[in-house]
């Protein structure tokens, strides 16, 4: 039996003026939420390109897929690695194009088979880590749904301790000198808890510790994403490849 195609309900755009990929869209693709489209003048570009710059001649190359992933990781890698192609400006049509068919099919068989590609593009095969950074996207978007669960079930716990909350005023100073991302969470919490008649006068130590811990969090999740963003969107490069 055929393997049923996903009802994509959005579309992703690569390779646009203007646009990039996130890692909202990574996830999306990844879980079969969305088609990909490249852009008609990307394709225009690397047409141009690829017939004028190729200085080798193609060899037959096959692009496996890390067999630890999971399918939806699996995925993930081949969206990361076509934006990487597309953005080289030396890849020729070929393989991002053949890519694209693959994700939008939504068959469970991602092998993309033996492909005819260049010396330039098996450098930047080599050399994308699309691997790595297919999998960031995936839990860069997870850990940001991450923190507001947090956030929620910290003030459910806060309620079910009848606990003092009036702590989480104190973490702003006024002065410039409070850590952003404590501040953000205590202002969470707050919008959370207002009006709440659950929270008591109960004092209990672990409260001034959630902004703390919370923000920490918010932190790493926020220097992920903006390092995964830049290397999703960074162009390929093949660097100097020799044979024989």
């Amino acid at each position: 039996m055929a393997d049923k195609k996903p009802k994509a309900s959005s579309v992703i755009t690569l390779g646009g003026k203007g646009s990039s990929l996130s890692a909202a869209s990574v996830f999306t693709v990844a879980n079969g939420l969305a088609q990909v489209r490249i852009d008609s003048s990307i394709l225009d570009k690397l047409k141009s390109s690829s017939s004028s710059n190729r200085k080798s001649p193609p060899v037959k190359f096959h692009i496996p897929i890390p067999k630890i992933l999971n399918f939806e990781e699996s995925r993930a890698f081949l969206l990361a690695l076509l934006n990487k192609l597309l953005l080289s400006g030396s890849a020729s049509t070929v393989l991002p194009v053949l890519i694209s068919n693959v994700l939008n099919a939504g068959s469970k068989n991602l092998d993309l088979g033996e492909v005819e590609v260049s010396a330039e593009e098996v450098g930047i095969l080599d050399k994308s880590c699309a691997c790595l950074y297919g999998i960031c996207g995936i839990l860069d978007y997870e850990s940001s749904a991450l923190w507001t669960i947090a956030n929620v079930v910290a003030a459910m716990s806060c309620e079910a301790s009848k606990a003092d909350v009036g702590e989480l005023n104190l973490m702003d100073s006024g002065d410039g000198l409070s850590l952003k991302d404590e501040v953000g969470v205590a202002s969470d919490l707050k919008v959370l808890l207002n009006g709440s008649k659950l929270v008591g006068k109960v004092e209990v130590d672990a409260v001034s510790e959630i902004p703390k811990i919370h923000g920490s969090l918010r932190e790493v999740v926020r220097m992920v994403l903006l390092r995964t963003r830049v290397e999703l969107n960074s162009g390929g490069k093949s660097g100097e490849i020799r044979w024989g």
